[in-house]
């Protein structure tokens, strides 16, 4: 029925053509999508989906098994062993085709089945971060491990790839990065420190203390907004806030300064701050009070505890001059 079958070729022609123009030219002389029993799976130029998926599934499920065409099929990872490189990587590229198809149609991604799904997966994936049962990323994947596979082979090793691109290194670094990393391993077998040595070498950036948290052990983010503070208790001589990372997971974080006057400051403060310790201050020009200060307004990262990522300051009592 409509928007079932009848729009395989429109999902199968995006994939194909998105997925070659963004990270490396598709190999085979046809992309075969079949409607099939049960579950997709995938082969080099052909795929198999369930004959009843339709919808955003129908989508998701058809790009998802075509991307795999590059992961692991172009990209020859070992995907018994490091689950990550497979299902998490082309789930990270299906991610972001969903955003580009038909103006985002089918968008944002959502896997339901491997995550909880509030819409923002910096949330969602806090539940992951913090329970126990699930082993880091590098564990290899043929050893009976504890926790939901595609809880971390999936979700967790996508969105890290997801916060690599969009917090740490940004779009363009990161996927020029990316693209080099498929070229450079296309019908080769590269294991994840091939990963790790290209991606830092391209981004021109230590990021050891993001493989090490994020792939070798289950570290997340936590930041504090601990004062917001005048010289002199004199907001239009500056203002400081103070902010601690209780966290093993120095991510860039944004603050959002909002003021009584309505401007709004954004100041992202960067992983190397932290080298320094735990601790650090934020310097604003005076000006108007400030009305509300939050870190990562956007939950565009893990933080794993909420609670204590905003402040308002009391406000100074007022002169009897401008009471009512």
């Amino acid at each position: 029925g409509s928007q079932a079958w009848d729009r395989s070729t429109q999902y199968v022609k995006h994939s194909i053509e998105y997925f070659s123009s963004s990270w490396y030219p598709y190999p085979w002389a046809t992309a075969i999508n079949v409607g099939g029993h049960g579950a997709g799976m995938e082969y080099p130029g052909i795929v198999f989906d369930g004959m009843h998926d339709r919808d955003a599934k129908l989508f998701w499920i058809t790009t998802h098994e075509l991307g795999h065409g590059w992961f692991p099929m172009i990209v020859g990872s070992n995907e018994r062993r490091h689950g990550f490189m497979d299902e998490g990587f082309n789930t990270f590229i299906d991610s972001l085709a969903s955003q580009h198809f038909n103006k985002g149609e089918f968008a944002p991604k959502q896997d339901g089945e491997y995550a909880p799904d509030t819409g923002k997966p910096a949330d969602d994936i806090v539940k992951i971060l913090k329970d126990p049962v699930y082993d880091p990323l590098m564990t290899s994947s043929t050893i009976p491990g504890h926790g939901n596979r595609h809880a971390m082979a999936y979700f967790k090793a996508a969105y890290g790839l997801e916060l690599l691109r969009s917090q740490i290194l940004g779009p363009e670094r990161f996927d020029r990065a990316f693209r080099h990393y498929i070229a450079a391993w296309a019908y080769k077998h590269p294991t994840p420190s091939d990963f790790f040595r290209l991606m830092e070498s391209d981004a021109g950036e230590d990021l050891s203390w993001f493989w090490r948290g994020w792939y070798f052990e289950n570290r997340s983010p936590d930041y504090a907004l601990d004062a917001i503070e005048y010289p002199d208790k004199d907001p239009k001589k500056g203002v400081s806030l103070t902010i601690s990372n209780k966290g093993w997971l120095p991510l860039p974080v944004t603050l959002a300064v909002t003021r009584d006057d309505g401007s709004v400051e954004r100041i992202v403060i960067p992983t190397e701050v932290w080298s320094g310790g735990n601790i650090h201050v934020v310097t604003l020009k005076g000006g108007s009070p400030v009305q509300r200060a939050i870190l990562d307004p956007d939950h565009a990262i893990p933080d794993t505890d909420r609670s204590n990522d905003a402040l308002s300051p009391v406000p100074r009592p007022s002169s009897p001059a401008s009471s009512h």
